[in-house]
Order: C-alpha cells, then sequence, then structure tokens
C-alpha cells in the first residue's frame, strides 16, 4: 500500500513540476508586438473590458473623444524633459491624430494621457535597460468612466523629439483593438 502512496506522491511532483516548467516557458508577455511599430519602441498593452471595445473604437473613430493629458516629473534627478516639450502642442498633436470633433459635448468615452519622464535615478530602477529611454506615454482608454484598455509606450530622444511618432503607433494600436465581433 506505501508503495502506491509513494508513486501517486512522485508522479504528482513529476506533473506538477512539469506544468510549472510548461507554463514558464510559453507565458505570455505583457508586452505588444502586434504591429509593425511595436517593433520599435517597447509596448505595453492590456485590454480590461474586451465587451466595451467596440464601442470605445466606434466613437473614438468619430473624433467623439474626450482627451486629457497630463505630465509626471521626475523626482529623484533634476528634470529636463518638459523644458522640450509643450504640452498644448502635444494635445493639439493627438487631436489632430485622433481627428477630435470640436464640440463642447461631454462624450461616454475619454482618453487620458499621461507623459512620464524617466527617473534614472530612481533606486527602484536596477537595470541598465530601465534606464535607457528618456520617458513613455501611458493611455488609458474609458467607457463612461470604465476602463477598457490601457497602453505603455516608451520615448528615447532626452528631449522627446519621438513623442509624435509613438504617439502615432499608440493611436494606431487603439484604433487595431479587436473587440468581441
Amino acid at each position: 500500500m506505501k508503495k502506491y502512496l509513494y508513486i501517486v506522491i512522485a508522479l504528482g511532483l513529476i506533473v506538477g513540476i512539469s506544468k510549472s516548467i510548461y507554463d514558464e516557458v510559453n507565458k505570455k508577455s505583457a508586452k505588444s508586438t502586434r504591429l509593425e511599430c511595436h517593433k520599435y519602441a517597447t509596448v505595453f498593452e492590456r485590454v480590461l473590458k474586451k465587451d466595451l471595445i467596440n464601442k470605445f473604437q466606434e466613437e473614438f473613430l468619430k473624433g467623439k473623444v474626450s482627451l486629457s493629458i497630463d505630465i509626471e516629473k521626475a523626482k529623484y534627478m533634476e528634470s529636463k524633459l518638459f523644458e522640450h516639450i509643450d504640452i498644448k502642442k502635444l494635445k493639439a498633436h493627438f487631436e489632430r491624430e485622433i481627428g477630435i470633433v470640436k464640440s463642447k459635448e461631454n462624450y461616454p468615452i475619454s482618453l487620458d494621457i499621461i507623459v512620464y519622464e524617466n527617473d534614472k535615478n530612481d533606486p527602484g530602477k536596477k537595470t541598465k535597460k530601465s534606464k535607457l529611454y528618456a520617458g513613455y506615454l501611458v493611455l488609458s482608454a474609458k467607457v463612461d468612466n470604465t476602463l477598457v484598455y490601457k497602453l505603455q509606450i516608451d520615448f528615447l530622444d532626452e528631449e522627446g523629439k519621438d513623442i509624435a511618432r509613438v504617439s502615432s503607433c499608440a493611436i494606431e494600436s487603439i484604433k487595431t483593438l479587436q473587440g468581441d465581433k
């Protein structure tokens, strides 16, 4: 009887170890490579409410979106990025990219964008790779204040000269999402 118990325990351990190795080898990364432009920037994206993506895109493609842009300066190093970036011009760039309809109407969808400066002196940044980029954009897409999609995309230029390129990629990412169709 003990012999069979040992065999069952051994088989259980083998199956458990094999499954954890398989899961580790085949795990999905949040890093996205689904578009060509994703190959030239580090992009993390996550769909949180797949059933609302179509509603978001429908209004987004019509330009009926409330847009907000904010900044987050570095805290552990001298902030220099925002000496080169004009937030009003950046907002106008996004409005053109999206094709926002000028209206005082409150739209049911919103896109909140935060421009983060990479704080290279942050003690939490341990690797050289985490200090290579100048900053990143975080886009939060919402339907009726419910977060449906989130994207983070890095930019490399210390003066933010490549923000226009990465923002175009971010907009293309939103336009090409797959919802419940």
